[in-house]
């Protein structure tokens, strides 16, 4: 993993070549002065910055100083994005393989059955706390069963 500058070298009005938030998947780098630096402190990803023309992206390296704009960004970003796009690719290349091997279900967590037969069993398992009527002795239920029972006694 290529190392990126650090807070010491990005500075404002320095050339440098960051990733916009939208090419990270690609890498592409892009040219610019940094008008303002967006993060306090070193980041292992770049550190945030917003170029003179309004783009906000993480800084990869610093450019070159002599040369156009274009012939800078055009010669820079091949030789830096290159080895990392192939380092990615490689990487990626690994991890699939072992992937379509695992399979989906090797990424489920179990259910969480604990609590679940504890709820269940608490509701399953009336007979333990099956109250019976003190009118008649006769019906019996949970408490609000037998309170509705009761209140029929009374009804009449």
């Amino acid at each position: 993993m290529p190392r990126v500058p650090t807070t010491n070298s990005v500075i404002p009005g320095a050339r440098v070549n960051i990733v916009l938030k939208q090419d990270q998947a690609t890498g592409r780098t892009e040219a610019g002065v940094v008008q303002d630096v967006l993060t306090r402190g070193n980041h292992p990803r770049g550190i945030k910055v917003r170029l003179a023309d309004g783009r906000v992206g993480r800084v990869q390296s610093m450019a070159a100083v002599g040369g156009g704009s274009g012939s800078a960004a055009a010669a820079v970003p091949p030789s830096n994005g290159q080895p990392e796009r192939g380092g990615r690719e490689e990487e990626e290349e690994e991890e699939e393989g072992p992937t379509a091997a695992v399979g989906l279900d090797a990424y489920l967590k179990p259910a969480r059955r604990r609590q679940g037969r504890g709820r269940a069993g608490g509701e399953g398992t009336g007979g333990e706390e099956a109250l019976s009527c003190p009118v008649c002795g006769e019906f019996e239920g949970d408490e609000a069963a037998v309170a509705h029972h009761v209140a029929g006694h009374f009804d009449d």
